[in-house]
């Protein structure tokens, strides 16, 4: 159950910079060993604002390396965040432009395959923003010249969205199951039953991924009744819906220690269990079974 786990790449040390996730850095390296040091067998990749082509994964050396991290430190990556997508989004420009960018996530793909990389999670406009007609139809036309890569290489492109339910379900319908899936989110902010019971009726069965976001101990400490049901809520709409993924925590910035990361995948564990001490599954570093519950009783 454990090694279902994961965290994502820049959330275990301190960023390198002022933005939440710094990459600049040669310390990426580190990261291998903090995570085998806090019970993570998983780490979600991600390819940010810095240029995508100083990223690891971009040339042959570097992936590389990655290979023989993950396998000196037992961390498989299964999955890549391109988070870059948010600042140069292929569906938001024409011409030459579009095609360049369409390029250079087609070079993103094949570097994925190159290190069994199989999920690829394409961040779209957060904050209940909805695409114009002009997106949707800038971004089937590029789907529909990615399509033959994500087959070649097994990849499949998991969109992380809050777009209306019906909005989402309606834009990745056209495609199959094993190449366009979701990445749900469930985070400490409840959105209302009904519309998780819509989301999860309009693509429930596409999910591939879950995040796990802002699980501080912190938020919200005056309502732990009201997240408690939610988290319960989320746990059981998975499980109906047959999820069997990964889960990627997310820490919010100012709480990317390692230490802190595994207290909340220990958090985790417990939750998508049956949820009581007997079916703790505890990291590294978490010693006492009601520390760990109490914690989780903060968090929930």
């Amino acid at each position: 159950m454990a090694g279902r786990i994961g965290v994502m790449q820049g959330d275990l040390m301190e960023p390198a910079d002022k933005r939440r996730r710094g990459f600049l850095s040669d310390r990426w390296r580190e990261e291998f060993r903090l995570a085998q040091e806090a019970g993570f067998a998983l780490m979600e990749w991600r390819i940010g604002e810095e240029p995508i082509l100083m990223n690891p994964l971009m040339s042959p050396i570097g992936r590389e390396q990655l290979r023989q991290l993950s396998r000196d430190y037992g961390i498989c990556i299964p999955s890549l965040s391109a988070d870059f997508i948010m600042q140069a989004p292929f569906y938001g420009v024409t011409g030459r432009e579009h095609r360049a960018r369409l390029d250079l996530l087609g070079a993103v793909i094949e570097a994925c395959a190159e290190i069994d990389i199989t999920s690829l999670v394409v961040p779209l406009p957060r904050g209940g923003h909805e695409l114009s007609s002009r997106d949707v139809m800038a971004f089937r036309s590029g789907l529909d010249r990615l399509l033959p890569l994500l087959e070649a290489c097994g990849v499949v492109l998991s969109l992380d969205a809050d777009l209306d339910p019906q909005s989402l379900a309606s834009l990745i319908a056209p495609y199959p199951v094993d190449r366009l899936g979701v990445t749900y989110t469930v985070g400490c902010q409840s959105p209302l039953s009904a519309a998780a019971d819509e989301a999860f009726a309009a693509y429930g069965d596409r999910i591939v991924n879950v995040h796990l976001e802002g699980w501080t101990r912190h938020v919200e400490r005056a309502s732990p009744c009201r997240q408690q049901t939610h988290l319960a809520d989320a746990r059981h709409r998975l499980r109906r819906a047959g999820y069997c993924g990964d889960f990627i925590l997310q820490s919010p910035s100012g709480n990317c220690r390692a230490a802190v990361l595994a207290q909340y995948g220990a958090m985790a564990a417990t939750w998508w269990s049956v949820g009581g001490a007997d079916h703790l599954s505890l990291a590294p570093g978490m010693t006492d079974v009601s520390e760990s519950l109490q914690e989780l009783a903060h968090t929930q």
